[in-house]
């Protein structure tokens, strides 16, 4: 859990800090940053491929929790009796059905201690995975559009993908609170049954001559497609904003924050989050930095925000000087839901660190980096 400004709730005020929080840890041991940022400055389709392979690797932990759990069957008696299963100890996971490399079975066996954080883990890496690839397209879309503006390429297929990717998370937004359980566990019964849900499509186009073989009389091109992503992070947006409503427990131990707080009171609430942080025993003092470091990026991009004019909540930004903001403050609330995990390991820790050293103030200006860091999938207790 982690005490982040919500965009209806209280809006902070910080002054400027330094950008890296007490004590450095090397991240290099866990990946090779550089090489993923170049694989992706060379073509995406390496990065996405890398993407598939890591929401099916969270796939089949789910597939397998839920089957133990003997939740994956909808015709099961109740939620809440797969919500007890699920809480219960499981004494092993089979690996019969599943022909896997040995390191990806030592992987998947490591998951047995607990299955509702195995559960939360699978849907927090999902969704922090679907982040980067549909960012990052967005991102190399807009130089297409940018560097050539009468392109040519349609993308049709595409946003047919886009358009199915954005009713069936819609579809759970609105399904969600008719059912019981955490969020997690909603998402895993859901993806279980629905494997598209939260699979961002790899955006691809074809030669408009081929287009003219198609049916349809409509070209989608490089704007259009452009557009339908807008929409789509906008709904994406919306998924992790209702999930930020179903974990606010931990902004309740300081009660009701005023939404107009001063600096002074900022500072209070900061050092309130870090004693709090040590009466519930959070981790290690580095974890502790970066949940500490994460609400103060927080309340600068939210300070940001705010001083910018037109731009209405849950609309996409006017300028596109300001898209980098928006993705920024997507960024803080994936990164807050990370360090509020039940169980995060040291892998995943870099990655936030990663992730918060992307996002870089200049001059009262946001400057994010938009080159991919893809949720590690290595599960540690």
């Amino acid at each position: 859990m982690v005490l982040i400004p919500e965009e209806e709730e209280e809006e902070l005020y910080t002054e400027d800090d330094g950008e890296e929080a007490g004590g450095e840890t090397c991240s290099s041991e866990w990946r090779d940053v550089e090489a993923e940022g170049r694989q992706w400055w060379g073509g995406f389709d390496a990065v996405y491929e890398k993407y598939c392979e890591r929401m099916l690797f969270y796939d089949k932990i789910i597939a397998q929790q839920l089957k133990e759990a003997g939740s994956s069957n909808p015709s099961t008696p109740s939620p809440k009796s797969a919500n007890k299963k699920l809480r219960s100890p499981l004494s092993c996971l089979s690996l019969k059905k599943i022909e896997e490399p040995d390191e990806e079975a030592e992987q998947l066996q490591q998951s047995i201690n607990n299955p509702f954080q195995d559960l939360e883990t699978a849907y927090v890496a999902q969704f922090c995975l679907t982040w980067e690839a549909l960012h990052c397209q967005y991102s190399q879309l807009s130089q297409i559009v940018l560097c050539q503006p009468e392109n040519p390429i349609c993308y049709n297929h595409s946003a047919q993908q886009l358009q199915q990717f954005q009713v069936l998370l819609q579809r759970f937004i609105e399904n969600e609170p008719f059912q019981d359980g955490p969020r997690s566990e909603i998402y895993a019964r859901a993806r279980n049954i629905l494997p598209k849900l939260l699979q961002i499509p790899n955006i691809q186009g074809s030669d408009r001559k081929e287009k003219v073989e198609e049916e349809s009389d409509y070209s989608v091109l490089a704007p259009d497609i452009i557009q339908i992503i807008e929409s789509t992070i906008l709904v994406f947006r919306l998924f992790l904003k209702m999930d930020n409503k179903k974990h606010g427990s931990f902004r309740n131990l300081f009660g009701n924050q005023n939404p107009m707080a001063t600096p002074l009171q900022v500072q209070s609430l900061l050092e309130k989050t870090h004693s709090t942080f040590m009466l519930f025993g959070f981790g290690s003092r580095y974890d502790m930095d970066l949940r500490y470091l994460d609400l103060r990026k927080g309340a600068k991009l939210k300070e940001l925000r705010k001083k910018r004019k037109g731009w209405k909540k849950n609309m996409w930004p006017i300028s596109h000087e300001d898209v980098p903001l928006l993705f920024g403050l997507i960024d803080i609330k994936i990164i807050s839901r990370v360090l509020r995990m039940g169980r995060i390991s040291k892998e995943q820790l870099f990655w936030c660190e990663e992730k918060m050293k992307k996002l870089h103030f200049c001059d009262g200006k946001l400057e994010r980096d938009p080159s991919p860091i893809l949720f590690p999938v290595l599960i540690k207790g």
